[in-house]
């Protein structure tokens, strides 16, 4: 109703003033400018990295993901077109892919954006730490070759592992999970479970930092991870993994309001389901589950806040197919497919469809994960 009565008042303007030159074709760009302007996937959104958002990233133009092609695992960006596709022209860098993270010659994994596309954060692996990094980007998308530090650590994990960071829709706040030791051998390890953290997002380029780091889960025993906020501001919920311990072959997705835990749901518990990842409208959430398929993971959509029935969106009887991510714009999902012990992404309508191979043949040999769009 907004942009409806905006269009009209737009056009009854144009003919009080008698801007006669402005066509048709001009109001009907301003009326779709109107629609863009409020669409439903992030509302007030702020600029951590500041200056203008980069159109090369949250618009979908890249695809962030975890590849070991080279030996160790390192970050790729794949920049690609409305379909989904490998772009060909307009390249923002020297390959497509291309290596972000080529000189770390440990792993690198687990990246996610900024609302506004200009900050990249992951994880790096540094002997028996793993902590969280970022890449800051230009508004031409390319890396930030101003800044006095660029990638730079943005948490001190104190000696324990730091994984799957994402920011809240503001960018007002860090999210990740953390693994400590709490759990025999003596060593972080995975017999450890994990809690999830947050942290307050402050500064612009070389001031951007992460301070007030306070976990929000602390259930002893309980393996609580990889979170993922909601994509719009108002719904302020955040969608996470949850197991009993972090030996159990059983995991649900929950969901809480991060600045208020004590409102934590189990939102979907049959078989082992996880990984999840929002709708831009959030209406719905999608995520790996095999509920009903053999023991293989499938991925599937369930409305928000209830999930009532699931659909499924990518299925198979003899593969696993997991690790969501939705473009945050749009109407499409990237995702793994484990035809054998390697992934490779494939990219799919939100609706299900045909799933279309992503990376070209180099990639075919390298295990190829956790894409974020």
């Amino acid at each position: 109703m907004i942009v409806i009565a905006l269009f009209h008042y737009i056009k009854n303007k144009l003919k009080e003033y008698k801007m006669k030159q402005i066509s048709k074709l001009g109001i009907l760009g301003l009326f779709f400018v109107l629609i863009s302007f409020y669409s439903c996937s992030d509302d007030n959104v702020n600029n951590p990295q500041g200056g203008a958002p980069s159109d090369l990233t949250r618009s979908g133009k890249f695809i962030a993901f975890t590849s070991n092609l080279t030996g160790n695992y390192d970050i790729h960006l794949a920049q690609v077109n409305s379909l989904g596709q490998l772009e060909t022209s307009g390249l923002v860098f020297a390959s497509n892919p291309f290596d972000l993270t080529a000189v770390n010659t440990e792993n690198d994994k687990q990246s996610n954006w900024s609302p506004n596309g200009r900050v990249l954060v992951y994880s790096q692996t540094q002997g028996n730490v793993q902590q969280i990094f970022a890449y800051f980007f230009s508004e031409n998308g390319r890396v930030d070759s101003t800044l006095t530090t660029n990638p730079r650590l943005l948490v001190l994990s104190n000696g324990s592992w730091d994984n799957n960071p994402s920011f809240s829709p503001d960018g007002n706040y860090l999210i990740w999970d953390r693994r400590t030791d709490n759990a025999t051998p003596v060593g972080v390890d995975s017999a450890d479970s994990r809690d999830i953290f947050i942290g307050d997002v402050s500064g612009t380029g070389n001031t951007f930092a992460v301070s007030n780091v306070r976990a929000i889960t602390t259930d002893a025993g309980l393996d609580e991870y990889n979170p993922k906020w909601s994509p719009r501001i108002s719904v302020r919920r955040v969608a996470y993994e949850y197991a009993t311990s972090s030996t159990s072959t059983d995991h649900d997705v929950y969901i809480m309001d991060p600045l208020n835990t004590s409102s934590n749901v189990n939102y979907y518990n049959p078989g082992r389901s996880g990984y999840p990842a929002w709708e831009p409208s959030c209406t719905k959430i999608i995520f790996e589950s095999d509920q009903g398929n053999g023991g293989y993971y499938k991925i599937v959509s369930a409305s928000y806040p209830t999930p009532g029935t699931i659909t499924d969106i990518v299925q198979s009887s003899t593969q696993n197919n997991r690790y969501p991510t939705w473009l945050p714009n749009g109407n499409l999902i990237a995702f793994i497919n484990f035809a054998s012990s390697n992934g490779s992404i494939f990219v799919v309508p939100s609706t299900g469809g045909i799933p279309v191979k992503l990376l070209p043949a180099i990639y075919d040999g390298a295990d190829n994960m956790w894409p974020a769009w």
